[in-house]
């Protein structure tokens, strides 16, 4: 992974190659996703603005490589080829911990069903994960804990009454509006995905949507709600099922909440995309 501190630049070509292919294979995905609800393939392109994916785009994070794992799980559930779906929750569990999410949803789903030898199989998908992380904690010495949680929705009333300070008065006013409307976005999101899925017919898919839905709730640490860049990329999976069931509901309107997370998102970017076209404009003078 590339540092950001200018000590060095360099990344493994390798490390890109993978992230590209997992990036890749999300727009796959979500286009055979939309063929099977009969869109046009062509919404597939809406995993290519979810929030977490942008930022992988730019920092090669493992947020987009999980958003794109959980577009493969939704396909697969639906298509019922349960060998794929344990691999890809098998992979998800490897990328962040939050991918443990997609076994859990596969094992409550059996358990749920009384299906008990299924639930044991399902179960061994985040077996590897849960391996490796008790062998990094016997290794490398104790972090300190990571407190990203708190009260159900107080994370993100708390957000809405706290304004960023940025050192750069021209646009403060545009980040402070991008970060409400970034987080009343997260905040509808939660609800239609809520609304849609007392609506669904309860399976593994629906069940891991629930639970993404129920972290996006109890996120709230403040220097993890500070920006959409925090907020939104544990949660991309749940703003990808929301803008997928969008285009399959044909309910326009429901795009916009999961994409003003992701225009906060872009604004990252914004600064370094104009220092490279002052330097442009420079050198062409």
């Amino acid at each position: 992974m590339a540092a950001r501190d200018g000590r060095h630049d360099l990344i493994d070509p390798a490390y890109i190659a993978l992230e590209m292919l997992f990036l890749g294979l999300g727009a796959y995905w979500c286009a055979r996703l939309m063929v099977r609800h009969g869109r046009s393939p062509l919404w597939g392109l809406l995993f290519v603005v979810v929030a977490g994916v942008m930022a992988s785009f730019d920092r090669m994070l493992v947020d987009g490589p999980l958003t794109a794992l959980f577009a493969g799980f939704l396909l697969y559930c639906e298509e019922e080829r349960w060998t794929y779906v344990w691999l890809l929750a098998l992979l998800a569990a490897l990328t962040r911990e939050t991918g443990l999410l997609l076994p859990a949803a596969l094992v409550a789903d059996r358990l749920l069903r009384r299906d008990w030898r299924r639930a044991a199989w399902f179960a061994s998908a985040a077996v590897p994960a849960l391996a490796w992380r008790a062998w990094l904690m016997f290794r490398l010495p104790p972090a300190g804990p990571v407190d990203i949680l708190a009260v159900p929705i107080w994370g993100l009333v708390r957000r809405l009454l706290w304004f960023r300070p940025y050192p750069d008065p021209r646009v403060q006013l545009l980040l402070r509006v991008t970060d409400v409307l970034a987080v009343i976005g997260l905040a509808v999101s939660i609800i239609l995905a809520i609304r849609w899925l007392r609506q669904s017919r309860r399976g593994p898919a629906t069940l891991s949507v629930a639970f993404f839905a129920v972290l996006a709730l109890i996120l709230g640490a403040p220097a993890h709600m500070q920006d959409a860049f925090g907020f939104g990329r544990p949660v991309s999976p749940l703003l990808l099922w929301v803008m997928l069931e969008a285009v399959h509901r044909r309910t326009w309107a429901a795009l916009a909440p999961p994409l003003l997370v992701s225009l906060s998102v872009s604004l990252v970017f914004a600064q370094p995309f104009l220092t490279i076209c002052k330097g442009l404009l420079g050198t062409a003078n």
